[in-house]
């Protein structure tokens, strides 16, 4: 949705009436999804801190399609975007006490794995994705990864299927 958003507003990109759509469709599947059977309502600084994330997530998606990282190889921009991070992770763990250290052959493994699985290959593909489709799409077929996380959660983690959560899907 914020991807639209910035492209419409600050590049006058047309919204058409498919990408609408989608936008109102994601926003119900959202609403359908985030509701407990309990009745317990959202954190709002969680809520705030998610939306900075979309935020910044969207400001990237845009500046890969329009800045001079268009030009730039998808591997190229990703060893930089995740240099980047390991500094800013650096510096957070610097001045944070209580940082977990990987103790164990099996933590650096693991951390391993999720630095390069769910990270490295997400950012390579995202900005392929962006540059043969453009911010926009990519940003829409991105709202599938918590279909995703559901399916796993469901299928691994024995997480229970309801109606609501597959309207929601839908």
């Amino acid at each position: 949705i914020m991807v639209a958003v910035i492209m419409a507003f600050f590049f006058k990109e047309r919204i058409s009436w498919g990408t609408t759509f989608s936008i109102l469709l994601s926003i119900v599947g959202i609403l359908l999804l985030y509701k407990r059977k309990d009745g317990t309502v959202l954190n709002m600084t969680g809520v705030w801190l998610v939306m900075l994330s979309s935020l910044s997530y969207a400001i990237y998606i845009v500046a890969v399609n329009r800045s001079v990282l268009r030009d730039m190889p998808s591997f190229k921009l990703t060893f930089y975007v995740l240099l980047f991070c390991v500094a800013a992770i650096l510096l957070y763990s610097g001045v944070t006490p209580g940082i977990q250290l990987l103790t164990s052959s099996k933590m650096w493994f693991i951390a391993v794995l999720l630095a390069l699985i769910p990270t490295v290959i997400s950012l390579v593909t995202m900005v392929l994705s962006v540059h043969y489709i453009g911010s926009t799409p990519t940003a829409i077929l991105g709202a599938l990864e918590p279909v995703t996380a559901l399916f796993f959660g469901v299928m691994i983690f024995g997480e229970e299927l309801t109606l609501r959560i597959v309207c929601g899907i839908l």
